[in-house]
């Protein structure tokens, strides 16, 4: 189990990926950054000194626990960081969900129930 951000969640991804050829692992992503990639792509990578990600794999967690109240405890710039990921999904995939963060982004910056349980639900998804 990964419960912890980004660096924890890539570790524990690439080690799930590489012993015994795979074994299973769930996400509890902390971070808002670390929620929106553990929801997409399966992809699990270390730094190595030669450069970011250079060792990794392609792992799918068999499942992602995401408790939006650990994002109550952010600064807000790792809120924003996240946000960001959040906004370019909704730039390259639906215009739709793009249109929804444009009139709440200021619902979502201050972290707002309703607001934070939209993005993260099925409807937000198309």
């Amino acid at each position: 189990m990964a419960l912890g951000g980004g660096v924890i969640g890539d570790l524990t991804g690439f080690a799930a990926a590489s012993y015994q050829r795979g074994v299973r692992f769930i996400q509890v992503p902390t971070t808002l950054l670390s929620q929106v990639d553990s929801s997409v792509g399966g992809k699990t990578a270390v730094n190595h000194p030669l450069g970011k990600n250079m060792i990794g794999a392609f792992w799918q967690p068999v499942s992602v626990v995401v408790d939006l109240n650990c994002l109550k405890t952010l600064p807000k710039r790792e809120l924003a960081s996240g946000l960001a990921e959040v906004i370019k999904y909704g730039v390259i995939l639906d215009g739709e969900f793009f249109s929804w963060l444009e009139n709440n982004i200021d619902a979502l910056l201050a972290l707002d129930d309703t607001a934070m349980a939209y993005w993260h639900s099925p409807a937000a998804v198309n």
